[in-house]
């Protein structure tokens, strides 16, 4: 437990501390973290037996998410939460506000990569978490904005109960119903011109949403036929680049704030006022990683194949050299706006394009994608302006033809229904296509 003063105090700290002071800082805090969990998990106490009495964060064993899961019982601190009633919590209807045990909090990864993953957060988390948003995320922005019960706010998200920015949505309205004709949630799959149209007749101040959607609005604003009287822009989800930070700040003429981050982790890096993602690294430690998990330099021009994460700040669920396979390089700051360190990210950007004289992101294929029964890994190739190609690796002992043609067929129809009559999707059991810069398969690529 802390008090939401001295968690406000010690994040203020932590901005003002040099480089150096920062990095003794989360020493110190991991140094704790590792003694407390060792106590308190018997699957931490087992998997740090053999640490020597001065460890380093290197003499840890780095943490995956299908061990983890299949030892979630022992992983966590609290011997009264089991992975049954946490799973039940998450699950539990939208109007149910309580907390989990009376003082937890939890919510479930996408499981876009596998398996969902539960994480259950304690108040020293939160609070921390909470305080980083509101000094650093929130930087230069008119916070009174943020208040649904004066203001109006819409999103543009992927509006299914599993997307935590949908369900978050979902809770705002049902914890305060008098502020429900404030909050507008639009779909991602909904077609840029009623997008254009709803938002026109709500009139909102604060716009959310994924770069690649909110880059759309901002082009639309530029050729004056989105009029909202937004003040503030919130990035979520998505890689944002600088170059589409600026249009977007530009377009909008108001501040636009981005913050990488993920439900194990909590809040990573923000931005601080400025377009960079500034890593919060008082509070976590990021490691970038090659292919086989050695550590890759801060200041590496490369980007690496995956992190460690690890949460100093969540004592009931610990994340403490968690992989995950985002890729990113890290390098010192030589931004005015903080000394925090410089986090770059390579991907997460969902794509947009153009079928059949129409715009729309890949959110829009990835909603049936991802869940296509015999589908592992999908890419989308673009072959005219009408013509999209389906690729995609399958599970051992489905027939490829079979998974990928009746995809091409559901995409087709999708499109054909939602204003693209003449749009034609066909298959390839084809290799996917790598994208020349950075070495990476793209979901979408243009042909």
């Amino acid at each position: 437990m802390i008090d939401m003063k001295d968690a406000m105090q010690l994040v203020a700290e932590g901005a003002m501390c040099s480089p150096a002071q920062r990095q003794a800082l989360q020493q110190q805090r991991l140094r704790k973290l590792v003694t407390y969990v060792r106590e308190h998990s018997p699957y931490f106490a087992q998997h740090y037996a053999g640490l020597p009495e001065n460890f380093t964060l290197a003499d840890l064993p780095h943490t995956e998410k299908p061990t983890l899961l299949e030892h979630y019982n022992d992983w966590v601190t609290d011997r009264a939460l089991t992975l049954t009633d946490v799973l039940e919590y998450v699950h539990r209807p939208a109007s149910d506000n309580r907390l989990l045990q009376d003082k937890y909090t939890a919510l479930c990864t996408s499981g876009s990569t596998g398996e969902p993953l539960p994480m259950v957060r304690d108040d020293y988390h939160n609070k921390i978490h909470g305080a980083m948003m509101v000094q650093r995320l929130y930087k230069g922005a008119d916070p009174e904005v943020l208040n649904v019960s004066r203001h109006k706010v819409a999103s543009v998200v992927h509006t299914s109960p599993t997307a935590s920015s949908y369900n978050a949505y979902l809770r705002t309205i049902a914890q305060f119903p008098q502020a429900a004709p404030n909050i507008l949630a639009l779909s991602v799959l909904d077609s840029i011109e009623d997008t254009i149209q709803r938002l026109n007749a709500f009139q909102p101040e604060v716009l959310t949403g994924y770069s690649s959607s909110l880059l759309l609005l901002a082009l639309e604003k530029e050729k004056g036929t989105l009029n909202i009287p937004v003040k503030l822009v919130t990035n979520s989800a998505e890689l944002l680049t600088e170059e589409v930070y600026e249009h977007i700040s530009k377009a909008f003429g108001c501040p636009v704030i981005n913050n990488y981050c993920m439900t194990e982790g909590g809040e990573i890096a923000m931005t601080n006022g400025c377009p960079h993602l500034h890593l919060n690294e008082d509070w976590l430690i990021v490691e970038p990683v090659d292919a086989q998990m050695n550590p890759m330099p801060v200041g590496s021009e490369a980007f690496s194949e995956g992190i460690f994460i690890t949460d100093l700040s969540n004592f009931v669920q610990p994340i403490i050299r968690y992989y995950v396979t985002d890729r990113v390089r890290i390098r010192p700051s030589d931004c005015p706006q903080s000394s925090l360190p410089i986090l770059e990210i390579s991907g997460r950007m969902f794509e947009s394009f153009t079928l059949c004289g129409k715009r729309f992101t890949m959110v829009s294929i990835q909603a049936k994608a991802e869940i296509w029964p015999g589908l592992l890994k999908y890419q989308i190739v673009q072959m005219g302006p009408n013509t999209m190609e389906v690729r995609g690796v399958c599970v051992a002992d489905a027939n490829p033809d079979s998974v990928l043609s009746s995809l091409a067929e559901r995409l087709q129809q999708y499109f054909r229904e939602n204003g693209c009559e003449g749009a034609v999707f066909i298959y390839s059991t084809e290799p996917l296509l790598y994208n020349a810069q950075g070495g990476k398969i793209p979901r979408y690529i243009r042909k």
